[in-house]
């Protein structure tokens, strides 16, 4: 597997495992960003539009 693959892979099951925790409202999601707050901005923001994407396709996994 390609370092890119393996690095979008980790992004994938990180993003489904908070969603899976319950991080999925406002209120929640504020607390993961103050959670992660030792992340770069770029990191938390690529998380975020992950979480997103996996949002909306959560029927698939």
């Amino acid at each position: 597997m390609a370092e890119q693959d393996l690095a979008q892979h980790r992004l994938v099951c990180e993003a489904r495992y908070w969603l899976r925790r319950g991080y999925n409202t406002p209120n929640k999601f504020s607390e993961l960003c103050e959670l992660l707050n030792r992340r770069s901005a770029v990191s938390l923001e690529q998380l975020i539009e992950e979480m997103r994407r996996q949002w909306k396709r959560r029927s698939a996994w």
